[in-house]
């Protein structure tokens, strides 16, 4: 079993998420859902973080990034087997620009 951590950017990330589709489109139980989807795929991770694929990207990475749909967004995480642990790098909506900081 891994333990998955996230970074304090996806945490942001996934926070402004959540609070955007409860407040700006009036949707909270749409916010809720989207949370708790988001906890059962890091559960998952938890068990199998190899079963999603690697993005793929023009330039050498040291990890291999590897992203999970999660309704409309894209949750990008690294796998780091020496400590067994999965490192959630972004959490973004899938019209966002990926490369952008």
């Amino acid at each position: 079993m891994y333990s998955v951590v996230y970074l304090p950017g996806a945490k942001r990330q996934l926070t402004d998420a959540a609070v955007y589709i409860a407040e700006e489109l009036a949707s909270p139980d749409a916010a809720e859902r989207l949370l708790d989807t988001v906890d059962e795929v890091a559960e998952s991770l938890a068990e199998m973080p190899y079963r999603y694929p690697i993005y793929p990207t023009l330039h050498a990475m040291k990890n291999e990034i590897r992203y999970v749909p999660v309704m409309n967004y894209l949750l990008f995480y690294t796998v780091h087997e020496e400590q067994k642990s999965v490192e959630v790098w972004r959490f973004l909506h899938q019209r966002q620009n990926v490369l952008r900081p």
